[in-house]
């Protein structure tokens, strides 16, 4: 006797709790979606569509997804701390005044390996002696990075 897959019922679009099986099989299943219809779940989609759909390479996934009106600060705060993001959505971000603004936004985006350094540098002066000095120790972002926040922490002393 075969078993047959098992279907998990799940809405895309109203913001639910999810397990870990249930996000596995949703990222199989957006996996497989054709661009004009993963650009139409970065508009409509849940926390969990979005999150998955912040990691997409397509650039125009990215623009829809930092353009949807369900996006929240919450979710900005996810896509900058995680590594994962990808670095078009990063960007985005830090084009944008209103995430931008946010002292916070700026020192995870710093922080984050993917974000391009071209970005980064942009908001270093922005951080405070005691952030620049944990830049300085973080092994994770560019070299460059390291060298600009060093540079900037000693002549803020």
């Amino acid at each position: 006797m075969e078993s047959e897959p098992r279907k998990i019922k799940v809405s895309l679009t109203e913001d639910q709790a999810v397990d870990e099986s249930v996000r596995g099989s949703l990222q199989t299943y957006i996996s497989g979606l054709t661009v004009p219809q993963k650009v139409e779940l970065a508009i409509k989609g849940n926390k969990e569509v979005r999150q998955i759909l912040s990691r997409d390479p397509n650039k125009m996934v990215s623009r829809a997804l930092m353009g949807s009106p369900r996006l929240t600060e919450n979710d900005v705060m996810s896509f900058v701390s995680s590594p994962q993001t990808n670095d078009e959505v990063l960007r985005l971000i830090s084009d944008n005044r209103e995430h931008s603004s946010n002292a916070h936004v700026v020192l995870m985006l710093v922080s984050n390996p993917r974000t391009p350094v071209p970005v980064a540098m942009r908001f270093l002066g922005r951080l405070k002696v005691n952030e620049l000095n944990n830049l300085c120790r973080n092994r994770s972002i560019s070299a460059l990075l390291r060298r600009e926040a060093k540079r900037l922490a000693v002549r803020a002393r």
